[in-house]
This record gives C-alpha cells, sequence and structure tokens, in this order.
C-alpha cells in the first residue's frame, strides 16, 4: 500500500468521546469533518494536559530531592555540634518555594531576610538619594547668602 496521495480506507470517525470513565459526549449530530476536527483538538488537549503533569511531576521530585539533601545537610552539621541556617528559594511551574532550616533562632522564627526572598532591597538607594537631596539643599543656601 502506498500512503502517496491515497485516501485509502480510513477508519470511521468515533460519534462518541469518552470524557471519563462513566461520561461520554455524544457526537453523531456532527458532520464526519467537524468531528474529526473536534476530536483532533481534543487530542491535542490531552496531550498539552499530559505534557503539563510531566512538567509537574519532574518540578515535585526535583523539590522533594532538594529537601532531602536539605534536611540531611542540617542534621550532620548540628550533629557536629554547629549551628546552621539553611534557606533555598525557587520559583517553579507549582509555584514558589521557600524553606528555611536549622538550629538556630533564625531558622526557628521561620522568616526568611529579604535576600533569602530574592527581594531588593534599595537601601542604599534611598540613603544616597537622601545624601544629594541634602547636598543641594545646602547648595541653595550658601548660594543665596
Amino acid at each position: 500500500m502506498s500512503d502517496s496521495g491515497s485516501t485509502g480506507s480510513r477508519s470511521p470517525v468515533p460519534t462518541t468521546v469518552n470524557l471519563t470513565p462513566s461520561a461520554q459526549l455524544d457526537l453523531s449530530f456532527l458532520p464526519e469533518a467537524e468531528r474529526r476536527q473536534l476530536l483532533a483538538d481534543y487530542s491535542k488537549g490531552i496531550l498539552d494536559v499530559s505534557k503539563r503533569a510531566q512538567e509537574l511531576h519532574v518540578d515535585v521530585g526535583a523539590l522533594k530531592a532538594t529537601l532531602s539533601v536539605l534536611a540531611d545537610t542540617n542534621r550532620e552539621v548540628s550533629a557536629g555540634g554547629a549551628s546552621v541556617t539553611i534557606s533555598h528559594t525557587q520559583t517553579t511551574s507549582t509555584g514558589r518555594t521557600e524553606i528555611l532550616i536549622g538550629n538556630t533562632k533564625q531558622a526557628a522564627s521561620g522568616r526568611l531576610t529579604k535576600s533569602q526572598t530574592g527581594e531588593a532591597d534599595y537601601t542604599w538607594a534611598y540613603v544616597i538619594g537622601g545624601i544629594i537631596a541634602l547636598l543641594i539643599v545646602i547648595s541653595l543656601f550658601t548660594n543665596h547668602h
């Protein structure tokens, strides 16, 4: 048999779609071409959902491995008598995860610092801006007196 241009015998386009094990969507009222397109779109959607589920599975597995390594490291360092605070922040397809593990007061508080959360700290910019504003005010007073 040759695939070049011959339509050959195609299997009939289904008239129902199984949405769940107990629910079906009746497509028998649609023309064959519309059923074919609808089934192609449905199949593409199912593949997209499957791909997304795989991505989430990989991200959850990576997070689980990260937590395991951080917890083991915390245990080892603590067992050696040292104080330890371990922080880890990541954003994946499952969302943002902030982890704080340790045997210190900071770890016990459960609060990450701005740098640990990835939040920018603009304190230095405010200080420089204040100094510049002060110099401008001083300059204005010295020029007028």
